[in-house]
């Protein structure tokens, strides 16, 4: 009886799993799941909400034909029993597994207020897109300073220049950028009109104004919650030990500590301590090592931890410009960033490498994709004082 892989999510990592691990284990079963028969370009969302141009791809197109793909809502994941339950167009689906590979993602947001918009995940982005038009925005109110609330206003912004946009971050705006970094992100919304406070508590936030804690108020008519991403509770009700995102805690093999059968690829995994953060930029090195993983196991040979370093993260600020930004391998900022124009088509190369990998592999027949080496995991007391300067809890 053939050896059964069983991969939840057909994103960033789980597509790129799936692939890798078929080419290397021409005789086991490979099962891939997603509720959607569509692969979304999540570093895109921003450039959907503002209207530009979508281009849909079938997962089918994107995976080995030997994969077998299910369209289905996961409903139950049973890691005692190895099966998972999936409610598909033809009725419930109960699959056994040998091996369980988690890639489900990110897809919620902590929720703020009711009637909030959020476009962490395609269906809040659709619901945005259908219960919002451009011309009935006066003012939106972003929170939320990091990556996404930048790239949202800066779209947004240049695409309908006439709304009036403020983004709210109760800590330092654009805090994971150096002061170089910081002061061109500022400089370019400040040049767009888009306010920025930060710094500044918030006491309640109410439909269409937020009251601080000096007492001053802003007033919109429309808040995008962009404060971070959260993973479903499915995980958590089905029985995996996660932290206050729902992420599952992992070993560093990337294997769930209470299964190891189990593993966790992209945002649903923590591995702690570590400088590990959510996005494509973690979610494919992660995909990649675990079908590597799974074949050495299945193979006999030898297994290493989980390797990862930063080197920069990129963001852009509308069509024609965008910032890069220098890290060390822990993903703090250097003060060295490449700025307009080019850091625009580095930005755009580097979303269409995520495709790029995804499809090359699919066709070719050794394995594509590679990633910076380096221990992910960080010294525990440095860790403890780094949380303690950063004034996080």
């Amino acid at each position: 009886m053939k050896t059964k892989v069983l991969i939840l999510g057909a994103g960033y990592a789980g597509i790129l799993c799936a692939n890798r691990l078929q080419k290397q284990n021409k005789d086991i079963e490979v099962v891939l799941i997603s509720n959607s028969e569509f692969f979304h370009e999540r570093i895109r969302f921003h450039e959907l909400a503002s209207r530009r141009n979508e281009k849909k791809m079938k997962v089918q197109d994107l995976i080995r034909k030997k994969i077998q793909f299910t369209i289905g809502k996961i409903t139950k994941i049973s890691p005692n029993s190895n099966e998972v339950e999936v409610k598909s167009n033809f009725g419930p689906i109960v699959y056994n597994y040998d091996y369980l590979v988690v890639a489900i993602g990110s897809q919620n947001t902590k929720t703020q207020i009711d009637g909030e918009n959020s476009i962490q995940s395609k269906e809040s982005l659709e619901s945005f897109l259908k219960s919002k038009s451009p011309e009935g925005i006066g003012h939106l109110c972003i929170l939320g300073g990091g990556l996404t609330g930048i790239e949202f206003a800066s779209e947004w912004k240049e695409k309908y220049p006439n709304t009036n946009i403020t983004i709210v971050d109760q800590n330092l705006f654009a805090k994971s950028f150096s002061t170089l970094g910081r002061d061109y992100i500022k400089n370019k919304f400040e040049s767009l009109g888009i306010g920025v406070i930060e710094s500044k508590r918030i006491e309640k936030i109410e439909k269409n104004k937020i009251r601080f804690q000096d007492q001053t108020e802003l007033h919109y008519d429309t808040l995008m919650n962009c404060t971070g991403f959260q993973v479903h509770d499915l995980l958590k009700k089905s029985g995996f030990k996660t932290n206050d995102s729902n992420q599952v805690y992992v070993d560093p093999f990337l294997r769930s500590k209470q299964y190891k059968n189990v593993y966790v690829a992209g945002d649903a995994a923590k591995l702690e301590p570590s400088h590990l953060r959510m996005g494509c930029v973690t979610a494919l090195p992660m995909g990649a090592y675990v079908a590597d993983t799974i074949s050495n196991v299945l193979h006999n040979r030898n297994l290493s931890p989980f390797e990862f370093h930063f080197f920069g993260r990129c963001v852009s600020l509308g069509r024609n410009d965008g910032l890069i930004q220098w890290t060390n391998f822990d993903d703090s900022p250097k003060e060295k960033i490449i700025k307009g124009m080019i850091g625009a088509m580095i930005k755009e190369c580097v979303n269409r490498f995520t495709l790029i990998s995804l499809r090359l592999e699919k066709y070719l027949p050794f394995r594509f994709y590679f990633w910076p080496q380096g221990n992910p995991q960080i010294n525990p007391i440095r860790f403890e004082e780094k949380v303690i300067q950063r004034g996080e809890t």
